[in-house]
């Protein structure tokens, strides 16, 4: 009995862990990329739906890496719903509150440290099938933001 317990204690707890924040700061994420028609009708398959719709067609990815000793949290927000291209909201924290960075519509989003250990975001071009030569955008944290960095040519 006491194994069981132990299961389901590191099983709650493991899920709280790979998720992003608690539920209050899911459902905040929730409403800033709600506000976005974009992301909305895409993540919703519909011109309309409810925020609590909106919410449940998410998904919620955590990865962390470390910038000068302090461990960095990337949450990026997913629809559900897959697609070549879509929608993904990257939020960040070094805390305990996640901040909005942007939105990004492509082939997806990849976190990640550069050659000298900075945190990076790659966020991959649409897909468009008479446009070959799509390229990639990199973004630098630089201690408090992801800042674009430089757009680069995608390798055959």
């Amino acid at each position: 009995m006491k194994k069981i317990f132990i299961l389901v204690v590191l099983f709650i707890f493991s899920g709280l862990t790979f998720a992003c924040g608690s539920d209050i700061q899911r459902e905040k994420m929730a409403e800033k990329l709600y506000a976005d028609d974009d992301m909305r009708k895409f993540a919703c398959a519909a011109d309309s739906c409810s925020k609590q719709e909106f919410e449940q067609a998410l998904q919620f990815n955590r990865y962390e890496q470390s910038f000068h000793g302090k461990k960095l949290q990337v949450c990026l927000v997913e629809p559900t719903l897959s697609a070549t291209n879509s929608y993904t909201g990257v939020f960040v924290t070094q805390g305990n509150d996640f901040e909005f960075q942007f939105i990004s519509y492509g082939t997806g989003v990849k976190v990640g440290v550069n050659k000298v250990g900075v945190p990076m975001i790659i966020e991959g071009g649409f897909s468009d099938p008479d446009n070959p030569d799509n390229s990639v955008n990199q973004y630098l944290w630089n201690g408090s933001a992801f800042i674009f960095s430089r757009n680069v040519p995608r390798r055959n």
